[in-house]
């Protein structure tokens, strides 16, 4: 008598449903993410930059998850259908950046994203197979891995901050009467790439004449003040990015040109 096998390609679905679904959560989160680690005083080329470095060690964690997701329940599928959930999650994190013009143009980042999430979501598929039933441990040490790379990028972000002042002298009928060290409010001060020679940030004094720029990724920069009394005077000194969890890089004082004040006449 013939016997009729029960189909388990419904089931089989489940896991992969899981994994898409929980891919495109973890890609949304990683991408809102990505906000807490740059300064509202950042350009476009600083978004740019640290946008495309962010993407390749953030988004493989992700893959790899979603491709140990996906061999839950179905581990003779899984190895099969994990390099099309990892072109889906690429794509869909490509389309979500474009829209916000996160990435540049050209096809390099498409192409890494494709790349990077058919080979890792399969990565994590084999794993899964290899795993058994510890899939579920590995998915776990997997997310919190990435939480703690995320931490760590973040604790070591730095800063730069400083003040620009002037000396201003007092004088009467050409006599000097007093000399003042004074703050320098609403000066322009940016923050170049050495390298590149691009402005990565900009900023200005405050009435105290002090200015902070925070989140900074890059080991080096350039910092640039500009003169508010004459803009043909720009100061510049180079500043090495010390990490903010060992304390933070020393404070950096300008000291832009002297100006002189009439302080009226001595004797009326």
């Amino acid at each position: 008598m013939a016997t009729v096998e029960k189909s388990d390609d419904g089931g089989s679905l489940v896991p992969t449903l899981v994994s898409v679904l929980g891919g495109i959560s973890l890609v949304i989160v990683s991408l809102l993410a990505f906000r807490y680690t740059i300064s509202d005083q950042a350009t476009e080329a600083a978004r740019l930059d640290r946008m495309q470095q962010y993407v390749y060690w953030s988004q493989p964690f992700i893959y790899v998850l979603a491709g140990l997701l996906a061999t839950s329940g179905d581990v003779r599928r899984a190895p099969v259908r994990a390099p099309i959930i990892g072109v889906f999650l690429g794509s869909m994190a490509f389309m979500a950046l474009r829209r916000q013009e996160m990435l540049p143009s050209d096809a390099g980042s498409l192409t890494w994203l494709l790349t990077a999430g058919a080979l890792f979501t399969l990565g994590g598929a084999l794993l899964g197979a290899l795993m058994g039933e510890r899939t579920g441990t590995a998915a776990w040490v997997v997310l919190l891995l990435g939480i703690g790379v995320f931490i760590y990028a973040y604790l070591n972000l730095g800063s730069v901050s400083g003040m620009v002042q002037r000396e201003v002298i007092q004088r009467a009928q050409g006599m000097t009467m007093a000399m003042t060290t004074e703050p320098v409010p609403d000066a322009l001060v940016q923050l170049v790439d050495p390298q590149t020679q691009r402005v990565y940030y900009v900023g200005r004094t405050n009435s105290s004449g002090r200015f902070l720029f925070s989140h900074l990724a890059k080991p080096q920069f350039v910092v640039m003040v500009q003169d508010p009394l004459d803009r043909s005077v720009v100061i510049s000194q180079e500043v090495r990015v010390e990490p903010s969890i060992t304390g933070g890089t020393r404070w950096v004082t300008f000291a832009l040109p002297s100006v002189v004040r009439d302080a009226g006449r001595i004797f009326e």
